[in-house]
Parts: C-alpha cells; structure tokens; sequence
C-alpha cells in the first residue's frame, strides 16, 4: 500500500533536521532496514533507514532542504501495485491538484454516472499513515486552488498565518517556504499586510529582512548566516539560562601532587593523558559516589541515571559539541583518554553518531588551555550540572602558616537549583577536589 516516509524525530527535542544526501533514486527496490539518506541534525550527521519493504515513487524533498520532523520526504509503494495510489499522496505532499483520474467528477455533483463511480476511488479516502500536513491545501480568496507545500501549511497553521494573504514564486504560484518566511520577516515592519511587494527579490535573505539591527550604523559590515549548530546551541543555552535556576559553587584545587602523577603516567602510558582526563575521571568518580547529582530533570519528576556518563565540551569545527563519554567513572584512564580523543577527533570530522551526544548529567567544559583563570558555564540541558575547569599556574600560597609556591586550578560548578541543592552541590565538588588533591585515588 502507498505510504508516506517522513523525517524521522532522531533526538528528544528534534525539531527539524537537514537533507544532506539521497542514498536513493526514484524506482529502487528497498527492503526494511535500508539506507535512504543521511540527514544533519542539530548535533550530528547520520544515516536514516526505511521502515518497511517497497519500491520508491517519489521523493519529495530536495538535498540541502531543511525539513520539520514528521513532514514526508518520499513516498513508498508496493512493488506490484497500482501507482495511482501513490501519484495521489505525490501530488498532495506537494501541495498540487490531485490527478485528474480523481476529480472527474465534482464533489458536490450527484453520483448518476454509475460509470464515474466505478472508475473513481472511494471520495474524500484519507491516504495511508497521514500526517497533518499532507491534507488538500485551503482555497484560495478567489475560490480557486491554493497551492502550498506541506513545510508551509504546518507554520502557518502553528503561528496563525493566513496564507491567502501570502502571493506564492514556486511553479504554479505555489507558496513555498521562502514566500512565508519573506512574509512573517515583513508582517515584523509592517503589521497590517502579510503580501510581499511584487517589486521585492523573492530570493532575499529572511533574515536579514527580520533583523531588528540598524544596519546603517555599520558601514560596510558583512552579514553571516547563522548555521544550523549555531542556531540551536544559541537556542539551547537561551533556554537554560531563563529555565534554569543555576546557581555556582567556586573552589580552587592545588594540582602539584596531580601534575607529578600525570608526568608519571605519560612515561608509561601508552596514550598520553592530559589534565582534562582526568579532571573527568574526577568528576565521574564523584557522580557515582553522588547518586543524586546523576539526574536529569523533568517537570514530573527527576530521573536518577543507571550509569555515569560524563559529557565532554568540545569546541569543533562545527560549533560547540558535547560528546558523551559513557560508564566514565569505570574505565580505566587510558581507555577514557582515547575515548574523548576519539569523539573529538570525530567531531571535527563531522562523524560523530547520534547517540553519542546525548546523555548524561554534568558536562566538563575545560578553557583553561586557552589561558582562561575560570569562567562559569551554562548547564546543557536537561542535565542537573556543568563543571567549568580552568588553567593551572603559580601562585603563592600558604602551607602550614608559611609562605609558599604552589600550582592552583580553579573550578566553577553550575548547578541547576531545582535539581540539586546547594550543600549537595557544595559536597559534590568538594569530592571532585579531594581526589584531585589525593590523584592516586583516581588510580583505583
């Protein structure tokens, strides 16, 4: 039976994801499990698998086309079946006349040819695995067919947009996602019309259009659009900052004996271990000893977490990631080095999977290679935590009520108020400095 695929939701809060690449064409064979594209997210690059046998009729969605989760990207038959079928849900995905096979005869005409009713399917019959988006598009204002393609209709229905009022530049006049984008960026400077000038370039850039910037007291400046990553870490960490009561807890760490342990590690090792590691070792230690900080929050109720899984902050090329390292707290040193070695090598290259960014209840964030004294991160949500870590150097302090040199490291934990309490924060990060003060306790 003719069925629509659509964009699969290929993490919790997915809201959309981009069409990179057809593994596909129209007329192949597929079987349950196949490799029909690869898709980006907001957190990664992956490959996305069909969900049943059949043969490819249509694909709907063009590379490089940013699709909501839940809106169809192709259309799947049966091998043996009639087309007609899935010509129908073709031309509906795409906002256009169903075939003519279909319409022959008016809705509201009355059934006396009984030849017509043979010929025609059952009226008004709701397609195979529906969504929301692929029902017949509104009439016009002029009462003829008002074409628009299915990422439209959801927008304007989610943000109470007339589209009679929106002139479509697709084939056939059809509204595709530039003309409602162009008209949400004009209904901003001017509220009474929705219709964009027909002197206008359909093609500008929305959101240059949108901006509430002056450009003008900025000659010269040079407009960069926002990737997708930028845009959702900006939106994430918006999110956090208004959602989250966080509050910080500060201590600074004397890192010599943690130091001399490291060098002595590295002369053996077969991987070099750096000061981050085992900052993270540290910190999953502590979560384990801490049952209560390894949550993750909901409105209903907190989750407490079954393993430890440390993300790690990763300034890639992409953007800002963080991967999640997991059963941190029970792999030894060398085994969690390379594995954060691994997911950041990844990251640059693009490669990570989606289930290797999600997770876990505290992220380590660590500038202190930039030179940075400490800073205070925003925590990733829904985890409870983020520990921001930064550089060791020289400073002078007091041993026993005398005066002397030592190498300090300061720590900063954010901490989500509803999550976690202020004295369980305060005895967390202190579990994480004492076994940073006494290192070879991260050794057993």
């Amino acid at each position: 039976m003719a069925q629509y695929f659509t964009m699969p939701g290929l993490s919790a809060d997915a809201e959309e994801a981009l069409l990179e690449d057809w593994l596909i064409k129209e007329g192949d064979e597929l079987s349950e499990g196949s490799p029909i594209a690869t898709v980006e997210t907001d957190k990664a690059v992956v490959d996305i698998d069909i969900n049943d046998d059949g043969v490819v009729h249509a694909l709907l969605v063009e590379t490089g086309t940013s699709v909501p989760v839940g809106d169809p990207i192709l259309v799947l038959r049966g091998a043996d079946e009639d087309p007609a079928e899935a010509d129908r849900l073709t031309a509906l995905a795409k906002g256009q006349d169903a075939p003519m096979k279909e319409e022959s005869a008016p809705a509201e005409a009355p059934a006396s040819d009984s030849t017509t009713e043979k010929s025609e399917p059952a009226p008004e019959q709701p397609a195979p695995a529906p969504v929301a988006d692929a029902a017949p598009a509104p009439a016009a204002s002029g009462g003829g067919r008002l074409f628009v393609t299915p990422i439209v209709r959801r927008l304007a229905r989610e943000q109470g947009i007339d589209l009679t009022t929106i002139t479509g530049t697709g084939k056939n006049g059809r509204i595709i996602r530039r003309d409602f984008e162009k008209a949400v960026a004009e209904r901003g400077s001017q509220p009474q019309t929705l219709a964009p000038a027909a002197s206008e370039d359909p093609a500008a850039k929305p959101a240059e259009q949108a901006s509430s910037i002056d450009v003008s007291v900025y000659p010269g400046a040079e407009f960069v659009e926002h990737s997708r990553l930028r845009k959702v870490v900006a939106r994430r960490l918006q999110q956090s900052k208004r959602e989250a009561p966080h509050f910080y807890l500060r201590r600074s760490v004397k890192v010599d004996d943690l130091l001399a342990l490291r060098k002595q590690l590295n002369e053996n090792s077969p991987v070099r271990i750096s000061v981050n590691d085992l900052v993270v070792k540290a910190a999953a230690k502590a979560l384990a000893e801490f049952p209560e900080v390894n949550t993750v929050w909901d409105d209903a109720g907190a989750y407490r977490l079954a393993d430890v899984d440390v993300a790690v902050a990763v300034a890639s090329e992409r953007g800002l990631v963080t991967p999640v390292v997991r059963k941190a707290d029970q792999l030894a040193l060398s085994a969690l080095s390379s594995s954060i070695k691994d997911l950041a090598s990844r990251a640059n290259e693009n490669r990570l999977k989606q289930d290797e960014l999600v997770g876990g209840a505290l992220t380590v964030s660590n500038l202190g290679m930039f030179g940075v004294e400490d800073f205070d991160a925003i925590i990733n949500p829904p985890q409870a935590a983020i520990l921001a870590v930064g550089s060791a150097s020289p400073q002078p302090i007091v041993v026993d009520g005398e005066l002397a040199i030592g190498t300090i490291m300061k720590l900063s934990l954010s901490v989500d108020h509803r999550s976690v309490d202020g004295a369980l924060g305060a005895q967390f990060l202190a579990r994480i400095v004492e076994q940073l003060e006494s290192p070879f306790s991260l050794l057993i």
